[in-house]
């Protein structure tokens, strides 16, 4: 659910009602992109006024940071959800993977990678939304680390973590898959990003 903090307690709006229109900005974002976004999309997206849209987000950039803040909620929850009780070792990897990938017909996940693609774009000349990604970035470089516990080698205090690595190629496949005409299906970069791993991390069990 959207960040409670972040939103301004003007008119009171319950939890339903927040959730609602959070959703209808990251849908929203993921269909017509950042730029064609508008609060009177949005709002008729929400099935709610434009004013009570503006009671709640300053600007734009305030509707992209509750859109991202809300699908990467919901995302977390399913990956937390996917590693419960998976042991570690490449088992718990693929689990991992395959929940942040998920099918390509999972509405979603394809919302959720949208979205993040849009607020990078973003953040390359908004500071705030830089913050807000590090704040969100936090929490699924955790889920990455867990994952990867006792199966990959000690980090040099010098090196760029093991998480950093693999996001960065999972970010990469995925994006490539999204917006280009490259053949790349869910289990491809999957497995693709296991290969990047130690040997006996990549070995197929």
């Amino acid at each position: 659910m959207c960040d409670d903090a972040a939103v301004v307690p003007k008119l009171g709006m319950g939890p339903i009602r927040r959730e609602q229109i959070c959703r209808a900005a990251a849908t929203v974002i993921a269909r017509e992109g950042f730029a064609g976004t508008t609060m009177r999309v949005v709002a008729e997206e929400a099935g709610v006024s434009t004013g009570m849209l503006n009671h709640y987000f300053a600007n734009r950039q305030d509707l992209l940071m509750h859109a991202l803040t809300f699908v990467s909620e919901r995302a977390h929850g399913r990956m937390v959800l996917a590693l419960d009780g998976v042991p570690p070792g490449r088992e718990r990897i693929v689990a991992l993977l395959d929940a942040v990938l998920a099918d390509g017909d999972d509405q979603d996940s394809g919302e959720t990678w949208r979205v993040w693609i849009n607020a990078y774009g973003e953040a390359m000349r908004l500071p705030q939304l830089r913050h807000a990604i590090e704040s969100r970035l936090n929490s699924w470089y955790a889920l990455i680390d867990s994952a990867l516990e006792g199966v990959v080698p000690a980090e040099p205090d010098d090196g760029i973590p093991w998480s950093w690595r693999l996001d960065a190629i999972l970010n990469g496949l995925a994006i490539r898959a999204l917006t280009s005409e490259t053949a790349l299906d869910p289990v491809q970069i999957r497995d693709e990003v296991i290969r990047t791993l130690p040997r006996d991390v990549a070995a197929v069990a």
